[in-house]
């Protein structure tokens, strides 16, 4: 969003001195991917930070289709967290998150962002060396810089990076994970 917490205070009419200084974990963001969504029921948004020592999930709302998307309660919850990710920071946004996974950059095997092809959106997979992964579509209106960014930091860790045409969904795949083959 690109606000800063002096923009967001004088939105809120909010004297800053009389904000509460927070204590600091003083984890340095070098990545941020804002408002990813799930494509599970209840869908669920997430912001994912890129830091120092490996990358943290914040997953933060759920949604419905019919209750959520339909009264556009999904923008209104990722732009409540992209307020508060400007004005208190990650350490914030992790307390209010509803789970929090963190992976280490070791355990990260690489990163694989499909470009959503012509009628999907982007989306981003964390894929870990066990296997496991997660993966989010990505909802915010510019995600490119984002991206970007993502990608310099799985060069300076030593974590796969691709850049992939298409959906990024097999059904065939799908199938083969719910049946746990």
């Amino acid at each position: 969003m690109g606000e800063t917490p002096e923009d967001v205070y004088e939105d809120l009419d909010i004297d800053p001195e009389g904000v509460e200084q927070l204590p600091s974990t003083a984890i340095q963001v070098d990545a941020h991917v804002h408002f990813g969504m799930t494509g599970t029921f209840p869908l669920r948004l997430a912001d994912l930070f890129f830091t120092d020592d490996g990358a943290y999930v914040a997953e933060y709302g759920y949604v419905t289709p019919m209750f959520g998307l339909g009264t556009k309660k999904h923008r209104r919850e990722a732009t409540g967290m992209a307020r508060i990710y400007a004005v208190h920071g990650i350490d914030e946004v992790l307390l209010q998150a509803n789970v929090v996974n963190w992976v280490s950059a070791d355990h990260l095997d690489r990163v694989v962002v499909h470009d959503g092809g012509r009628f999907g959106r982007q989306k981003i997979t964390l894929t870990l060396a066990d296997g496991d992964s997660f993966a989010y579509r990505l909802h915010d209106e510019d995600t490119d810089q984002s991206l970007d960014a993502v990608e310099a930091w799985t060069g300076r860790n030593d974590v796969g990076f691709e850049r992939r045409a298409g959906v990024g969904f097999s059904p065939t795949a799908s199938l083969r994970r719910f049946f746990g083959q």
